[in-house]
């Protein structure tokens, strides 16, 4: 699996970023705002989704760890593959997306470019009760926790919730990491 990336930006597509890291150009498909954003030869960060089919293996990157989840999200959702996904989050925010679902609300949805009413209802049919694993952790010592558990292996909604049952304890961040590690291991 195919994590994050960093390294710098060799040419631009219409959808794409073609990233060299150390010589090797990994083509990642990422939303408008990233692609308007960056310029061939600027550094980047992207947080990064594989996508493994019979006939191709696909990245797709994100610079907010927060916006892969929601794509990863997304993905929940029978009928809603990558390229939909993709094409859910360039037509709106996630928040936009959220409260849409919340208020139940598929003409919203209906809006993106290939989604059409059963899609959209099926969206919000399967999303509306999935919302507590999204919620973000707050300081910058809970993130790096998060962080550190996610890239032991654990997905992004068990770092979480680990997370939560220590940010209020005292202690150093290495302190904190091993109580959420002892927290997710009683599971």
């Amino acid at each position: 699996m195919i994590a994050q990336l960093s390294g710098v930006i060799a040419t631009k597509t219409e959808h794409a970023l073609v990233v060299d890291v150390n010589g090797v150009g990994y083509e990642v498909a990422c939303i408008n705002d990233v692609l308007a954003n960056y310029k061939v030869g600027q550094s980047i960060k992207l947080f990064t989704y594989l996508s493994v089919r019979e006939d191709a293996l696909d990245l797709y990157g994100f610079i907010k760890l927060e916006d892969l989840d929601f794509f990863k999200l997304l993905l929940t959702v029978s009928g809603i593959g990558p390229k939909s996904a993709l094409n859910i989050l360039n037509s709106a925010k996630p928040a936009e997306i959220r409260q849409a679902i919340v208020e139940q609300n598929p003409g919203r949805l209906q809006t993106v470019q290939g989604l059409g009413k059963k899609t959209a209802e099926k969206l919000i049919h399967e999303l509306k009760d999935k919302f507590g694993a999204l919620e973000p952790v707050s300081g910058s010592d809970d993130q790096t926790i998060l962080q550190a558990i996610v890239q032991l292996g654990y997905s992004l909604a068990e770092a979480r919730q680990a997370v939560r049952l220590v940010q209020n304890q005292s202690g150093s961040i290495e302190d904190k990491v091993k109580a959420a590690l002892r927290s997710l291991s009683r599971q």
